[in-house]
């Protein structure tokens, strides 16, 4: 692999894969907390909306309450901001490993195809990580 190859991959695909890893983790955290901070905020409420005796909106509380869990767990909205944010720190350290002549790198001829290698097997390992955390798990 020539430097001109090198730098091409390295900003067409190493940089957009870790804006993309950094972005969607990002949006699921995000998207996480503002819902547990909604189902924390309505499961403290409930209580006492049932004391008040107010079955309407208890009941609409204590609904928000599943939908909103049932949310998370469908989403998967923590597992993805964690799967997401270690893959872009994994990648975003690759280049000073690369830089310094660390793990592998001490021992290649070439760096540049080493690093490729690396990265293209950590998006790999994170695209079959995706499918089990998305894909149902089956019943026995």
């Amino acid at each position: 692999m020539n430097q001109r190859e090198f730098e091409e991959y390295f900003k067409d695909r190493y940089q957009k894969a870790v804006e993309w890893y950094d972005t969607k983790s990002i949006w699921n955290k995000r998207v996480y907390y503002a819902f547990q901070f909604s189902i924390i905020v309505i499961s403290a409420i409930t209580p006492v909306l049932a004391l008040l005796e107010l079955k309407w909106p208890t009941t609409i509380a204590a609904s928000l309450v599943a939908i909103g869990m049932g949310i998370i767990k469908f989403m998967k909205l923590e597992e993805l901001w964690i799967n997401y944010r270690t893959i872009c720190e994994t990648l975003k350290k690759e280049p000073y490993l690369m830089q310094a002549e660390l793990s592998d790198y001490a021992l290649s001829d070439d760096k540049n195809k080493l690093f490729v290698n690396r990265v293209e097997s950590l998006i790999s390992r994170e695209h079959t990580f995706w499918l089990f955390t998305i894909t149902p798990k089956k019943e026995k």
